[in-house]
């Protein structure tokens, strides 16, 4: 509990924000404020010079665009620094900063700190006491992509660009700017890892290469069959992380051995020509199966997983392909990211790039750090974090806020504990693996698609009640 109350504000009529209070204590276990400071230091953010809106001040005001998402970033800055001390400051005729202040404040941090204080303070957080983290020793986790909307403004499509497709023939630009962000994740926590932000329309391949390197040898990594290729299998090997993943309907899979639970072991090629030389080859083994229940997504069809786990009875094939289904916990890490947190109909609200990237390295902070806690609620409960509702434990969260920062520091323990009793009661039941199809509903709208000739239409000239004409 020693990071817990760490820097409390002053008094609650004093509204300038001294530099070393600024200290969100829900989410200090994640995200400690010795960190921060660190990481502002290093990049020359932290000035002599004291502001209303200090870098260490908007590090958590970003932070918190992954807590209150929907709010307005004035009512975020509120929150961020307590209800009761705003009101005494309002009391005492004291303003808050005006939006463009909070503008040029982002500004001024930039993108690099938040990119810093993320890979310092994201790492895994399962024990040997979490269940549902590890097979057979190997922590498993997980690659896969995302698309987060933007804003609508010239830079952001410059920088990231649109979604496209086709309608009638005719090319048709999707109406927000798009950003890819691809990621690796804990599957048992659904802790992110690392990640890569590129623009919309980017191959995830070169994003994975570079997050595999991340993945310390003797780590399970589960795919999607997006990412298969015999480079990213050949770089697994030769780091010694193991894979399993499906693999595309066209690969090539020639059985070289049989083995005794069903599965084979297969040669990949980098090429066609290797393939008839023989050369370059690669052993992994392959696992074919189909359903034979009807009311099953995929029944009937055939689906084939490669792994580097060759030793059938070390790893039978019937657990492998029961355990593939822990890839989809990334999916539903996407969902939590998207739908519960974010749940905005634009999911980022910066204007530019530069605070595109900012603010999405900010939400995946306030991601972990929720995840964080829930994993210390499920340790306390001896359960697996993955039976915990992430949004109950969010809106837990986003209550626990406010009173831990209007209340007195000896108190702040006790609350903390309170807030971890109440995460770990918001159970979900045990789910079967993937059960739904993949399917998506969108309403078409009636309305005219907005053009660019939309964006800035002429101004009226006459007011409204001007320009009313009684018609006989």
């Amino acid at each position: 509990m020693e990071s817990i109350g760490q820097g409390r504000p002053s008094g609650p009529a004093n509204f300038c924000w001294p530099k070393e209070s600024v200290v969100l204590e829900a989410l200090t276990r994640t995200i400690r404020p010795e960190q921060i400071d660190a990481v502002l230091a290093s990049s020359g953010r932290k000035k002599r010079r004291i502001r209303r809106l200090p870098a260490v001040a908007v590090v958590w005001l970003v932070i918190c665009f992954g807590v209150w998402c929907q709010d307005s970033i004035p009512t975020i800055w509120r929150r961020l620094g307590g209800t009761l001390r705003a009101l005494f400051a309002a009391l005492d005729r004291k303003r808050p900063p005006v939006r463009s202040a909070f503008s040029q404040a982002r500004q001024r941090l930039g993108a690099a700190p938040m990119r810093r204080l993320f890979r310092l303070a994201a790492r895994p957080i399962a024990t040997g006491q979490t269940l549902g983290a590890f097979y057979k020793g190997m922590r498993m986790r997980a690659i896969d992509g995302v698309h987060l909307t933007a804003i609508d403004t010239p830079a952001n499509a410059a920088a990231f660009g649109r979604p496209s497709t086709s309608r009638n023939g005719e090319a048709v630009a999707g109406g927000y700017p798009q950003v890819l962000v691809v990621y690796l994740c804990e599957t048992g926590t659904h802790a992110i890892q690392d990640l890569v932000i590129r623009p919309c329309n980017s191959n995830e391949k070169p994003a994975a290469r570079w997050l595999l390197k991340q993945v310390p040898p003797g780590d399970l990594l589960l795919w999607d069959s997006g990412f298969y290729s015999y480079k990213l299998l050949a770089q697994a090997m030769d780091q010694g992380v193991h894979v399993l993943g499906p693999v595309p309907s066209g690969v090539v899979l020639r059985p070289i051995k049989r083995l005794s639970d069903g599965s084979y072991l297969a040669k990949i090629y980098p090429s066609q020509y290797a393939r008839d030389k023989d050369r370059d080859g690669r052993t992994v083994r392959v696992l074919e199966y189909t359903f034979d229940d009807p009311a099953r997504t995929g029944h009937g069809k055939r689906h084939r997983l490669v792994t580097t786990l060759l030793d059938e009875n070390e790893y039978p094939a019937l657990e492998l392909i029961c355990l593939y289904h822990e890839r989809w916990e990334i999916e539903i890490a996407n969902d939590e990211l998207k739908t519960h947190q974010l749940a905005r109909l634009v999911d980022l609200r910066s204007r530019t790039p530069g605070g595109v990237r900012q603010e999405i390295y900010g939400v995946l902070l306030a991601y972990n750090a929720v995840r964080g806690l829930m994993h210390e609620a499920a340790l306390a409960e001896q359960i697996d974090p993955r039976r915990l509702s992430f949004l109950d434990s969010l809106r837990i969260i986003r209550d626990t806020v406010a009173d831990m920062r209007n209340a007195r520091p000896e108190q702040l323990p006790i609350l903390y504990k309170g807030m971890l009793t109440l995460i770990g009661q918001c159970r979900l039941p045990p789910r079967d693996g993937r059960i739904n199809p993949r399917v998506i509903k969108r309403k078409m709208s009636k309305w005219l698609k907005k053009r660019p000739e939309h964006y800035r239409p002429p101004q009226p000239a006459k007011t409204f009640d001007k320009a009313v004409v009684m018609l006989n």
